[in-house]
């Protein structure tokens, strides 16, 4: 398992604690990033646009002292976040919402946004513009289970947001309910980056939950070996054997992953934790995101050289979601 750079202290018990001490302000971050004078009022200014949220757990993994550390590069803002163009909404989201919280893109599958409560704000988010709305979850039972019984053809419901991990249990619970209650549900997954960024959060209420409606598939986001822990290991198990099946997705991200041997360490060790690597995504043009970018043609040279080099079992499907809204497209 990847070594901490950072001694950092973190909570170690009570979720709840460690998330209510992440550092979420400007005034947080100054305290234990060093920032030059010439920084230090353009990233006020990022926080003001796009606020920043690192729990202590991830704040020990990185080196906040070093700019390009890979852990820092997706969590701290930087001023480059005021340059360049960028889509509110670069996957048309809103677009194909049939009702607040579902986007309906793909004929068979539904997505339902649960939350814009995260436990870390990614500085690539694709959906950085509900960061800015207020605390909302999810709550239209009726109005989805009415939905599903008119869209027979949906068969595949993709639990995200923000983190779905994040919502109160019964929330949870009362989703995953009428998800197993649904006759043409027949795969359910669940998106989330907290096994990674607060493992603390895969407590026994969890996994007993998770267990009563197993099988479950959940799709972890995870960019680099340095968030590959022991506490990640640990939770991972937990979720196995309360009967979730593990997938990732990784956002190739310019100065963060975007070298064979970066990749190559991370699939195989995201592996033999028992995660397949399922997806490779090219960063999404949300605002403040250009810098993150890595041209097509250097990520289809990546994957070329890691064909053979990974087992097939570790190379994941070098993806991007149109713009607008035209769905996933191989690479």
């Amino acid at each position: 398992m990847a070594l901490r750079f950072s001694p950092a202290p973190r909570v170690v018990g009570d979720w709840r604690l460690e998330l209510a001490q992440s550092l979420t302000t400007f005034e947080d971050l100054e305290r234990v990033i060093p920032f030059s004078p010439r920084e230090r009022e353009k990233v006020r200014e990022v926080c003001r646009l796009f606020p920043p949220l690192v729990t202590p757990f991830l704040l020990s993994l990185m080196d906040p002292a070093h700019s390009m550390d890979p852990v820092r590069l997706q969590v701290v803002p930087s001023p480059v976040e005021l340059e360049g163009p960028g889509m509110e909404d670069p996957l048309g989201e809103e677009d194909h919402s049939p009702f607040p919280g579902a986007v309906h893109r793909y004929e068979n599958r539904l997505l339902v946004v649960t939350t814009n409560r995260c436990a870390l704000h990614c500085r690539y988010c694709f959906r950085k513009r509900n960061w800015k709305r207020p605390p909302f979850h999810f709550t239209s039972w009726r109005i989805l289970e009415s939905y599903l019984k008119a869209h027979p053809q949906v068969e595949d419901l993709l639990i995200s947001g923000g983190d779905p991990l994040l919502l109160p249990e019964e929330g949870l619970e009362r989703l995953l309910s009428l998800a197993r209650s649904s006759d043409n549900i027949k795969v359910v997954r669940i998106g989330t980056r907290v096994p990674v960024v607060l493992p603390s959060r895969v407590d026994k209420g969890l996994l007993d939950l998770l267990e009563t409606h197993a099988p479950l598939w959940i799709c972890l986001h995870v960019n680099h070996p340095r968030e590959l822990t022991e506490e990640m290991y640990q939770a991972v198990v937990a979720l196995s054997r309360a009967g979730c099946a593990l997938v990732s997705q990784t956002v190739l991200l310019k100065g963060v992953n975007d070298s064979p041997d970066t990749l190559a360490l991370l699939f195989t060790h995201l592996l033999s934790m028992g995660v397949k690597p399922y997806y490779l995504f090219q960063c999404d043009p949300a605002p403040g995101t250009a810098h993150f970018r890595v041209d097509m043609e250097e990520g289809r040279r990546i994957m070329t050289s890691l064909w053979g080099r990974v087992s097939g079992l570790a190379y994941p499907h070098y993806a991007m979601d149109l713009p607008g809204g035209g769905g996933k497209v191989l690479l």
